[in-house]
């Protein structure tokens, strides 16, 4: 055992806090305040670090995934793409121009029609399609074949061995024994009888035969049918391994759907004329029934009414006769009504009339004025008037003149005026009961004017309607008549296919790339995946973010050359590690006394290693370090500092031996180890006597650093125990060894006890590691021998790793 890690300055402790106990703070006390919110790691390094651990695993993959893509080119014939186009007529005759037959179908009527069975079945049946050759070669011994209505499908083989032929199924049953030249697979539905030349040699032609159903459905989905969005072309594509086949093809089914899209067309205006000659006749006879009912009607009430006057007769009946009874007998009540009213106003004025009336009120009246008698007298009046105003100023109205103008006006005034008036009034009434005789009378003929005129207007409309739709049939069944005769097809053959001299679709490279891309792809799911499912500890982030646990340091991983010997640089990685884990804790303390018990999740962690080469680390740096082995069902930490194993912890607890006696020197004067002593059943239970707590008061009062070796936390209840006397425990986790989860449930435990975790310590790390880089310490910048020579060996305890 080498005698220390660094020869450096011994620490002196502060006389206050040399042999005081170190209070226990919280870590956000210890180190200065709350800590910054952690930031979220990238997840790049991660997945590096995945795919380096799983690197061969992702190699295997890819390469069986390539080598599936090479193997299955050998089974995918190139293909090779045909393609057609129709050309759409659009027939629009809003616009004048010669009359032509109507556009039967769309675009998409036009792609069902190219998708039916009435069309591919027809190409199967031409082209052969049903067909199957193994060898293109055979095509010639099949010129000829055909099938009948009634046929056996299948795969078969004609083997041919000189005169002699026989056919059998694929699965060696015989079907036909015959020599060359006699026909074929008559039994199985065939009409098939090749040439003698086309089956010279031994040979075997093998064949397959299917339904012309299973082969259009076939043809369909090699078909590709496109309509580029407003435009009057449909563009067909077909693919298959045989360029010549596939052009052949494609024409085939051009020519039959022009012939039956145009057959359809000229079956559907055959059909329409026929329909409008039926519909033209019928309309015909009705329009002539019609008209003969409309005709007699206008025979029989041509007579029946008259005008007004009577002197002329009316167009008895017909709707334009109705506007002239009507004016006459509004004409007959207007001029009733104003009779009526000059007869009123003038018995109102004689009414009104006082001792001298005025004669003006009667020329206010019509009837007045029109008549004579009445208006001489009225000038009369006037007159007199007009020769007594004079004469009163002249003369007196006792004087003759004046008296007798006077007696004339009263006689004309009150006897003569109302004479005259009276037989005006008798006259008019007279009108008036004429006028209301003439107005019974027209008011009879007018309610006898609806009747006819509904009846003639409900004939009117009968015979237009018929009159419209006669003539309308006229116009479409002579439409009809050009349009078949000069029917124009839906669609034309714009470009026919031309069979390609190269593949259009070679899916070898095709296969390859994808074989290569879909075994990698694969490769890096399932990296992703097992590294997921990975419970092992692996990541610093499983530590500070699932564990929520402070990282004081990582050991790494040392690699043993030859003869088991270390090289130095990996030996100046180790040292300064747990340098580094040194000064992390001297500084979670607040002062120089230092009581630490070290555990693990589970065993072969690596905590007896961190243990033994950290209370090394404190011994070399100066402090009085005392190192106890509580592993007390497996310690041995007695072999690594080659010291005895009896007296130990368990003896000095079972009362057979003294501090004294269980303080073991080593090899480094500052550094003292308690070996676990005696295996004892009931050991457990003594952890936490009395005993064992006076012994780490004493170990306290006499050491600046006291360590504890500690069994794993999933061994029992030890580790607490001895955490809960010191009070702190840190964590060693090995990195691919540690089960997260396991770790996980055990620290749980430890925050139910009063024991401040201090951290992780990562063992077992590689700096290339993904994240692990950055923990690692630069190679190459270790203290080389050199002014001073050296008086201690700097060699760790190593691990046991590879």
């Amino acid at each position: 055992m080498a005698q220390g890690l660094i020869r450096e300055t011994p620490i002196e402790p502060l006389p206050e806090l040399a042999h005081r106990p170190a209070e226990l703070l919280p870590m956000e006390q210890l180190s200065g305040g709350d800590e910054p919110p952690q930031e979220s790691p990238s997840p790049f390094p991660r997945l590096i670090a995945a795919f380096k651990r799983f690197k061969w695993l992702m190699l295997a993959v890819t390469i069986v995934g390539s080598a599936a893509g090479v193997l299955a080119t050998r089974f995918v014939k190139p293909l090779y793409t045909v393609q057609g186009t129709l050309l759409l007529e659009q027939i629009n005759n809003s616009r004048g121009g010669p009359i032509q037959s109507p556009q039967l179908m769309n675009a998409a009527n036009m792609i069902e029609l190219l998708k039916s069975y009435a069309i591919l079945d027809w190409v199967v049946s031409e082209r052969h399609l049903y067909l199957t050759l193994d060898k293109p070669a055979d095509s010639t011994a099949f010129e000829g074949f055909r099938i009948s209505n009634r046929f056996i499908p299948g795969d078969f083989v004609l083997r041919v061995e000189g005169n002699r032929l026989t056919l059998e199924s694929k699965s060696g049953q015989p079907l036909q024994n015959g020599t060359v030249g006699d026909s074929v697979g008559k039994s199985q539905g065939w009409l098939w009888a090749p040439s003698a030349k086309s089956l010279k040699g031994n040979r075997n032609i093998e064949f397959s035969v299917v339904t012309p159903r299973e082969a259009a459905t076939e043809l369909n989905e090699s078909l590709t049918i496109r309509v580029p969005d407003g435009g009057n072309f449909i563009k067909l594509a077909m693919s298959g391994p045989d360029a010549k086949l596939a052009a052949a093809t494609l024409n085939t089914l051009i020519r039959r759907f022009t012939s039956v899209s145009a057959d359809i067309k000229k079956q559907r205006l055959v059909e329409t004329t026929d329909a409008l000659a039926t519909q033209l006749s019928e309309a015909d006879a009705k329009l002539r029934e019609i008209e003969g009912k409309l005709q007699g009607f206008r025979v029989n009430t041509i007579t029946e009414p008259r005008d007004d006057a009577g002197t002329a007769p009316i167009a008895a009946g017909l709707q334009m006769t109705s506007g002239t009874v009507m004016g006459a007998y509004t004409s007959l009540k207007l001029e009733l009504e104003n009779k009526r009213q000059e007869r009123r106003s003038l018995e109102g004025v004689l009414k009104t009339m006082g001792a001298e009336p005025s004669v003006d009120a009667f020329l206010t009246i019509p009837s007045v004025r029109t008549s004579l008698d009445l208006h001489k007298i009225i000038d009369e009046i006037s007159l007199v008037e007009t020769e007594l105003r004079p004469a009163r100023l002249r003369y007196t109205e006792e004087h003759a003149v004046v008296k007798q103008l006077k007696e004339r006006l009263d006689t004309l005034r009150s006897q003569t005026l109302p004479l005259y008036a009276n037989a005006l009034i008798s006259r008019m009434k007279t009108e008036e009961k004429e006028l209301e005789d003439r107005i019974e009378s027209s008011g009879r003929e007018i309610k006898e004017i609806p009747g006819r005129t509904i009846t003639e207007s409900r004939l009117q409309r009968d015979y237009e309607s018929a009159q419209s739709i006669q003539k309308n049939l006229q116009g479409r069944y002579q439409e009809a008549k050009l349009s078949e005769s000069y029917a124009v097809p839906d669609a034309g053959v714009l470009d026919t296919a031309v069979a390609p001299a190269n593949p259009t679709q070679n899916t070898a490279s095709r296969l390859i790339l994808m074989g290569f891309a879909g075994s990698a792809g694969l490769a890096v799911l399932l990296a992703l995946l097992l590294d997921r499912l990975d419970r092992r500890f692996r990541y610093p982030e499983q530590a500070t973010h699932d564990l929520h646990l402070e990282i004081f340091g990582v050991v790494p991983h040392i690699r043993r050359q030859r003869r088991g010997v270390t090289p130095p640089e990996e030996v100046a990685q180790i040292v300064e590690a747990f340098r580094s884990i040194r000064l992390n804790l001297a500084h979670s303390f607040p002062g120089n006394s230092i009581a630490l018990t070290i555990s693990s999740p589970g065993p072969e962690d690596g905590k007896s290693l961190i243990s033994s080469n950290l209370a090394l680390s404190f011994a070399q740096a100066g402090y009085r370090t005392v190192l106890v082995d509580g592993d007390i069902r497996r310690g041995e930490l007695y072999k690594t500092f080659a010291v005895e194993r009896r007296p130990g912890l368990m003896d000095y607890l079972r009362g057979q031996a003294t501090p004294e006696d269980i303080l073991l020197k080593t090899q480094h004067d500052r550094l003292t180890v308690i070996p676990s002593g005696t295996r004892f059943q009931r050991g457990p239970e003594l952890l936490s006597s009395s005993r064992m707590h006076e012994l780490y008061a004493t170990l306290r009062d006499r050491f600046e650093v006291v360590l504890v070796d500690s069994p794993p936390l999933g061994a029992g209840i030890d580790p607490y125990v001895l955490g809960t006397i010191t009070g702190n425990l840190m964590v060693v986790l090995r990195t691919g060894g540690t089960d997260r989860q396991m770790a996980e449930a055990k620290i749980q435990m430890l925050d139910r006890l009063p024991i401040r975790v201090l951290g992780a310590v990562l063992n077992d790390i590689k700096s290339t590691m993904g994240q692990y880089r950055y923990y690692g310490y630069t190679y190459g910048y270790g203290v080389e021998s050199g002014d001073e020579a050296e008086t201690e060996n700097l060699q760790p305890v190593l691990p046991t790793q590879s």
